[in-house]
């Protein structure tokens, strides 16, 4: 059963490692224009934020932040330039956003980003503890109105599906 995010909005989540979280815009995007944006935020239960997204026209950007930290908290930005991703003619706003949770070498594991099925990035988690929440917000009128938000075991999808999970695709 889906679970509606709103903008501006936070709601609870249980998102662990060999889960997948699917966000699928609802009716009413607003395309955004310059120099909007909108972001997604996994939250631990500290209120860390474990990943950040901001979605603009011409890159998404990744990051974290520890809320208790000596510096400014936010971890090292990493970019994705929106001309090297191909959204098959759909704007960003427009796609669905697919994280999924993966362990790895490293001591927190990974997330794996796609859109509409197809990887974009790797994020190393550098915070840890599962996310117990996600939020939704912009200071402009962009994006999806709110989102449907699903977690799914990955033993649970098509085996097309889990095809494209697989750690470093």
């Amino acid at each position: 059963m889906a679970t509606f995010l709103e903008r501006g909005r936070r709601i609870p989540l249980d998102f662990t490692p060999g889960t997948v979280l699917v966000l699928k815009p609802t009716s009413g995007t607003t395309r955004i224009a310059k120099p909007a944006f909108f972001d997604l935020d996994l939250y631990n239960e500290k209120s860390d934020i474990l990943l950040h997204i901001r979605f603009c026209r011409t890159r998404i950007t990744f990051n974290c932040y520890a809320r208790r930290s000596l510096g400014n908290g936010f971890g090292k930005a990493q970019f994705v330039d929106m001309n090297s991703v191909n959204l098959k003619g759909q704007l960003v706003d427009m796609v669905t956003v697919s994280i999924h949770h993966y362990l790895t070498d490293s001591e927190f594991g990974r997330y794996q980003i796609l859109f509409d099925g197809t990887t974009i990035f790797h994020f190393d988690k550098c915070l840890p503890g599962p996310a117990t929440q996600i939020g939704y917000d912009t200071p402009y009128p962009a994006g999806p109105s709110c989102w449907d938000v699903e977690v799914y075991q990955v033993d649970e999808l098509l085996p097309g599906d889990r095809a494209v999970l697989l750690p470093g695709r």
